[in-house]
């Protein structure tokens, strides 16, 4: 389960039929982070899920969301962090959907990609990406310390191969070549 570019790794669960096709899920997944024990039950048939939020501490459920995928408190989170985390729940909760305020957001200044990006220092940086045709993304990053900014290109050679070239402000350059593919 991925929210907010955060990977859950489910730690248990069922998934069985009652009466139909549709599978009826029972799934658990538990994160810890620095100050919180967060566990995600996902249960329901599959084609409508329902997303239960909890933690250790007790913790209210946008709390519990803030901690999970940002590691830290709302009171702590910046504008975009939160439009971000209450996107994330209207999507869970089955309400999201394409007129949400970061996608207008990311509409209005013309970019496929909008995100803040939290690492483990509690630095915070924005991202943003535009495909600038079916094979070439660009990615421009600027987080909140020196020398954090970069710049990225992403050419799609075929077969699952990509090329990446990458750039810092510092003045840092690095490339690669990559393989993916989706299951």
């Amino acid at each position: 389960l991925t929210i907010l570019a955060k990977r859950l790794t489910f730690t248990e669960g069922t998934v069985g039929f009652s009466g139909s096709l549709v599978p009826y899920l029972n799934l658990t997944a538990t994160s810890t982070t620095s100050s919180a024990t967060v566990t995600i039950v996902v249960s329901g048939e599959a084609t409508n899920p329902k997303f239960n939020f909890s933690s250790v501490p007790a913790l209210p459920e946008d709390e519990v969301l803030a901690q999970l995928i940002f590691g830290r408190s709302m009171s702590n989170l910046s504008p975009l962090q939160i439009a971000q985390l209450a996107e994330a729940a209207a999507q869970l909760a089955g309400v999201g959907g394409s007129t949400s305020l970061l996608q207008n957001l990311r509409g209005a200044i013309g970019v496929d990609d909008l995100d803040v990006i939290t690492d483990e220092e509690g630095g915070t940086a924005v991202s943003a990406g535009k495909y600038l045709n079916d094979r070439t993304y660009v990615t421009i990053q600027k987080g909140d310390k020196p020398g954090s900014g970069k710049a990225a290109i992403d050419l799609d050679v075929g077969r699952g191969v990509k090329l990446r070239g990458e750039a810092t402000d510092a003045g840092e350059a690095k490339g690669g070549v990559f393989y993916e593919r989706e299951y």
